[in-house]
């Protein structure tokens, strides 16, 4: 077994194809922190070193597998349960981002040397192209996943990579890969539309886990996806267009922008638009996994993404610049904790501990701690529940934009509930908020997201049995009442923990000091990860009165 300290590996890099054979050779490949620690430096010297186009391919070739092997490895010590990132999946994110820029970046100087020095083969220049696309797109899909911005210039590479393809006529011809016979064989243009398909799905909005499913859904789908040549095959008023001498993706344009222009493209959805369609239609009542073409998508995934795929994005409300400081609240749990809290004594607007709490948040005195000498701990501790400072950057009559003041782990992601005390708002009630979208910006700024306004108030309710079925999971729960507010609202709403209950269920209610029944007439799985329900009250059934009948004279006899 070769020495981890071996002076070749250490000092050297290899220089043509046998002395790159030779040095993958000397990997100690039980030890995976070396052999990325070696590839990683190995591809940065590559690449400032001055090499024959077609041996910088061959090389990379010959490093390709163990690369691939090495991002597998860093995957299984990378962890995206809470954001922002803890320190350690932090840097292994990092680390992959650097290995895999360092890797797209040997084909793309190998591409660029070809184009600008010679000598051009059209099957190198293929490869380099393709895989310096393949993997400059996986550093987007990573920063999409955690809701990282991208780094500047990601985008233009991937543009006139494009283009070079398209100027040599390369663009239709599938990417060859020996190091991996099951790899899906796509086209350097299939690549190039995959990854406008992700960023059109607006990433941001994406809930935790779904960047993934749709990876495989576009992949699965991608042959349906054309470039058209001309604005007049364009039906309706809005086209998806990317423009290639710029630093961003494709998005939703009015046609009437469309200039004609060699750096101009049109990409035309609508058979993938038609294809969700057709799934929302198919699987109204299917559960996640059982559709038999499209297993990873769900009902709603496929309905918002056919909302974001063909709305063109436009702000309805003004907003506000903010700079207070406010306590959130997440989860549905803590929330209705927090909300059962206002409707204990309704007399009373704040308790002595909250005037404290925000009287010194809104003048923005300066403490060590978000909470200390604030009487949050006791807060905390008297209604067990977790209350974060967060910045509201803004605010409309939508919603808010708000951002992280430390930086810590969070419950925040898309479509999870929030809980928030307004301090402009002197009517002591609980905002209610859905989380939108989110995005991490490294250093200072830290952990962003826009939450939508559900609700301006709320009240606490308890479910403790349903009528029609048996349910495996145990009863009473609680959930939240959102009362119908004249201009804000048209119609009450239940918010109650997902997947647990069904559209026509009986559910007994207990409400204040009130019982009721009511039954479920819709759920819209769209609005977040819980239960948004529609109902209506179940009136009680009387029998029939029969005039022969002496039932009501026993009694008084």
């Amino acid at each position: 077994m070769p020495s981890v300290d071996n002076k070749k590996n250490n000092t050297s890099i290899p220089h043509s194809v046998s002395q790159a054979r030779d040095w993958v050779n000397d990997l100690p490949m039980t030890n995976m922190g070396v052999v990325t620690k070696r590839l990683y430096q190995a591809l940065v010297l590559l690449n400032q070193q001055p090499l024959p186009a077609q041996v910088r391919i061959d090389i990379g070739d010959v490093l390709l597998p163990f690369v691939n092997m090495a991002l597998d490895n860093l995957d299984r010590h990378f962890s995206s349960r809470s954001f922002p990132l803890l320190e350690r999946s932090q840097k292994v994110f990092d680390l992959k981002q650097a290995l895999q820029l360092e890797l797209s970046g040997l084909y793309q100087l190998a591409t660029l040397d070809m184009l600008t020095k010679g000598p051009l083969v059209q099957k190198k220049l293929l490869i380099s192209i393709g895989r310096a696309i393949k993997y400059m797109s996986g550093t987007l899909i990573n920063s999409y996943s955690i809701y990282n911005k991208n780094k500047a210039n990601i985008w233009h590479d991937i543009h006139q990579l494009y283009l070079f393809a398209c100027e040599n006529g390369i663009q239709s011809q599938p990417i060859p890969d020996k190091s991996d016979a099951t790899a899906e064989k796509l086209t350097i243009e299939e690549h190039y539309l995959f990854v406008h398909l992700l960023a059109l799905s607006i990433p941001n909005s994406l809930r935790q886990g779904e960047i993934g499913r749709l990876e495989q859904f576009y992949k699965q789908v991608i042959s349906q996806v054309s470039v058209l040549d001309n604005t007049d095959t364009i039906k309706g008023e809005y086209a998806h267009i990317c423009l290639l001498n710029s630093d961003e993706p494709a998005a939703l344009m009015p046609v009437s922008d469309i200039l004609s222009s060699p750096t101009s493209r049109i990409l035309d959805i609508s058979k993938v638009i038609n294809i969700l369609k057709n799934f929302i239609i198919e699987t109204a009542n299917t559960p996640l996994g059982l559709h038999k073409d499209f297993p990873m998508l769900s009902h709603s995934l496929a309905k918002r993404l056919v909302n974001v795929l063909t709305t063109a994005r436009s702000r309805k409300f003004k907003r506000f610049e903010r700079g207070e400081k406010t306590g959130l609240v997440f989860r549905l749990k803590d929330v209705v904790e927090v909300v059962k809290c206002t409707q204990e004594d309704p007399t009373i607007t704040q308790t002595s501990e909250e005037d404290d709490i925000y009287e010194q948040l809104n003048y923005g005195e300066t403490v060590a701690s978000p909470w200390v000498d604030l009487g949050v701990e006791s807060l905390e501790e008297e209604h067990d529940v977790e209350i974060q400072t967060w910045k509201i950057e803004n605010s409309s009559a939508g919603g808010y934009g708000l951002c992280q003041q430390e930086k810590e782990p969070t419950a925040a992601r898309i479509g999870e509930i929030v809980g928030i005390k307004d301090p402009a708002d002197e009517t002591d009630q609980w905002h209610i908020l859905v989380i939108r979208w989110m995005d991490y910006y490294r250093g200072k700024k830290g952990l962003c997201f826009g939450a939508e306004l559900i609700s301006p108030k709320a009240m606490s309710i308890r479910i403790d049995a349903v009528e029609n079925r048996t349910l495996r999971q145990a009863l009473p729960v609680e959930g939240l009442f959102l009362p119908s507010i004249e201009g804000v609202r048209e119609e009450a709403n239940l918010i109650l923990p997902g997947h647990m209950f069904k559209v026509e269920d009986i559910l007994n209610l207990q409400f204040i000091s009130r019982e009721e029944k009511i039954q479920i007439t819709n759920i819209d799985e769209c609005v977040g990860i819980f239960a948004y329900c529609s109902f209506r009250v179940v009136e009680a059934v009387l029998p029939d009165e029969d005039e022969e009948s002496f039932d009501d004279v026993w009694d008084f006899i």
